[in-house]
């Protein structure tokens, strides 16, 4: 185990660093702050530099059973003043890590016979990307796919929203609209049976009328500003909305996401898990019970 208290030791300067983009790229690895998030990096065996947490900062049973199970090499013990330095937040959490990055490029992805996938065109919102992860990870989808611009993958915010679904999802990012339309063209879209669904909030169908659903699938979500770009409507075979009952004309693409594919997964009978999360982490790595 490694210690510090310093503020200039170089190993804090370069955490301190990766609360910035120019620097995450650089390095190829981020900040990932909170038990929860970090006990998830270490369940799905991500590559972790360093796991970084106070004497004093240990609050839950979980994270000191997080900081006994990690490998000791990796272990950093510092002061409150180093892990309020690291924090995005008033109150900094218990445990922070640092970690490569988890996406794959497009032409990596692996994916199964019938996979269910959803396409974000162009986000920019990075609580809205986050919160967006993690309802694709909780219903089980099989991958996201992110179309560049768009906001920072490794953003504290996007990480923070996700708590920890990043390192259990497959992650690809496509370098612009035209990277992804070429691959998908040339994969899943030169088969028949896939089935491309546009959502927007003027489609005439709703997404409950879908059916049929065993076949691979891909979602297209648009951008939060100007909705889903032509090129990629043009895709699709099917386009669907959410009838709106109230006042509010639309969701944002998190709650659209959540609504959206809990339908289609209760449709096609099963995410890409067999059994629920809660049943499959290890003791002492559960959620703290209230």
């Amino acid at each position: 185990m490694h210690e510090t208290t310093s503020l200039h030791n170089p190993h804090v300067k370069r955490w301190t660093s990766l609360k910035y983009e120019k620097y995450r790229q650089s390095a190829g690895v981020f900040l990932v702050e909170g038990a929860r998030a970090v006990a998830e990096a270490m369940l799905t065996g991500q590559s972790l530099e360093a796991i970084i947490y106070g004497p004093e900062s240990l609050r839950t049973e979980r994270a000191r059973n997080l900081i006994q199970a990690a490998p000791p090499d990796l272990l950093w013990q510092v002061n409150e003043a180093i892990l309020r330095r690291l924090s995005a937040r008033d109150d900094p959490a218990e445990v922070f890590a640092v970690c490569r990055q988890v996406d794959v490029p497009l032409g990596e992805l692996s994916l199964p016979a019938d996979p269910l996938c959803v396409v974000l065109d162009e986000p920019r919102g990075p609580g809205n990307l986050g919160i967006t992860l993690r309802v694709a990870d909780g219903v089980g989808v099989d991958a996201v796919i992110i179309i560049e611009p768009a906001v920072d993958l490794y953003h504290p915010t996007v990480v923070n929203a996700s708590v920890g679904s990043l390192f259990g999802l497959c992650i690809a990012r496509a370098p612009n609209q035209a990277a992804f339309l070429a691959w998908y063209d040339a994969t899943w879209g030169a088969r028949p049976e896939t089935c491309c669904i546009a959502t927007l909030p003027e489609a005439e169908q709703d997404y409950s009328m879908l059916a049929g659903l065993k076949q691979p699938i891909f979602v297209l979500f648009g951008n939060e500003e100007r909705g889903l770009a032509p090129a990629l409507r043009r895709r699709a075979q099917v386009e669907i909305g959410i009838q709106m009952l109230g006042r509010a004309d639309s969701l944002n693409t998190a709650s659209a996401a959540a609504v959206i594919l809990c339908d289609i997964v209760r449709k096609r009978g099963r995410g890409r898990y067999v059994t629920a999360q809660h049943k499959r982490v290890p003791v002492g790595f559960e959620q703290p019970r209230r």
